[in-house]
């Protein structure tokens, strides 16, 4: 059964919505301070964050393996630039700039690569996983639960972007003027047998 993009976005949306409303919530200042507290223990380590981020994504989501190159290098580089750009952002607390570039971000990331809401639901787990493991022991219960709040968060507004992207994939319904008329069909007492019409030239 192929599913139309409104069917696709009422499913993507059911299945985001489970979650909760912390896709709107933006981060406290408590929550930034722990994170930028802790990105000595992952920001030294980029390329062993994208490493172990991707290898839980694809546990987690196997099928999203097919929507990266074989070589993984340059997007796990994206990956890590992302993030600790969106990090440095939020320690700022310049959302109001951040959230409108993580919903264009959502919305490129499904018409490039359909990349789909429920996507981000794995990309934050993975994430938050990917920390913790990095970090080690530095990674403690309240730095845990301050990097889900920010993941959260930051895969929320990410996940706006892609409904949005698919909102705009529906067809459009064609005016009236536009839609041709149905030619009346003769009454059965109008009908001309066909042998008259034969012998008048009709």
């Amino acid at each position: 059964m192929i599913e139309n993009s409104e069917q696709r976005q009422h499913a993507a949306t059911s299945r985001a919505d489970r979650f909760g409303p912390w896709l709107e919530s933006t981060p406290s200042r408590e929550v930034m301070a722990a994170v930028e507290g802790s990105l000595h223990a992952v920001a030294d380590r980029p390329v062993r964050l994208a490493e172990v981020f991707y290898r839980y994504l694809f546990e987690m989501a196997p099928a999203t393996r097919a929507m990266f190159a074989d070589d993984m290098s340059e997007q796990m580089q994206k990956m890590t630039d992302t993030l600790l750009d969106a990090i440095a952002r939020l320690v700022r607390m310049d959302t109001a700039e951040l959230e409108i570039a993580l919903y264009r971000l959502g919305q490129d990331h499904y018409e490039r690569y359909a990349v789909e809401p429920d996507h981000y639901l794995y990309i934050a787990h993975a994430l938050t996983r990917a920390v913790r493991e990095v970090a080690g022991w530095d990674y403690s219960s309240r730095l845990s639960s301050s990097w889900i709040s920010l993941c959260q968060w930051v895969t929320g507004h990410m996940i706006r972007g892609a409904r949005a992207a698919i909102a705009a994939e529906r067809p459009h319904p064609q005016p009236l003027a536009a839609i041709p008329s149905p030619r009346p069909s003769p009454r059965h007492d109008q009908r001309v047998p066909r042998r008259a019409r034969r012998l008048s030239g009709a």
